[in-house]
């Protein structure tokens, strides 16, 4: 499964290539957990303030397809934003790479280490010599940042 890799903090993070549409070049002006900018016909989620580290830079955005995420997640997107069709924009660390990971790699994570109830958008990891890669299901990361905006977070 072909996935781009972007590092967060010693750990790279995956996002399924499938999901995304395009990467873009993003400017320091997202100061929130949830931006929406009008003119770019786009809402814009951060990474960096969702895992609570605002001071990691961000210099790139994630733009996925419109079929990455639920209906109910486009209709709640539109009525937060005003935005007929928002496109989504995941604002991240700097994507360094794209790699083939096949799905036999990926590992589940277990139940008793409580991640899969916490962070219920991570698919598994992976491990490769010392590097761990925690893999992003991009439809459930969108609504933990609704579930996170509707708790004022």
């Amino acid at each position: 499964m072909r996935n781009f890799l972007c590092t967060f903090e010693g750990i790279f993070l995956g996002f399924p290539s499938e999901c995304v549409a395009e990467i873009i070049q993003v400017f320091p002006d997202i100061h929130a957990l949830i931006e929406t900018k009008p003119d770019k016909g786009a809402v814009f989620l951060s990474l960096p303030r969702f895992f609570c580290r605002a001071a990691v830079p961000a210099p790139h955005g994630i733009c996925l397809k419109p079929l990455a995420y639920p209906e109910t997640s486009v209709g709640a997107l539109r009525e937060y934003t005003g935005l007929e069709a928002p496109r989504v924009v995941l604002v991240t660390t700097a994507v360094e790479t794209e790699a083939d990971i096949p799905p036999e790699a990926i590992r589940e994570l277990p139940a008793f280490i409580g991640l899969p109830g916490r962070l219920p958008f991570l698919k598994g990891v992976s491990f490769t010599g010392m590097r761990m890669t925690a893999f992003i299901d991009p439809v459930l990361l969108v609504s933990q940042f609704l579930r996170h905006r509707d708790r004022g977070l």
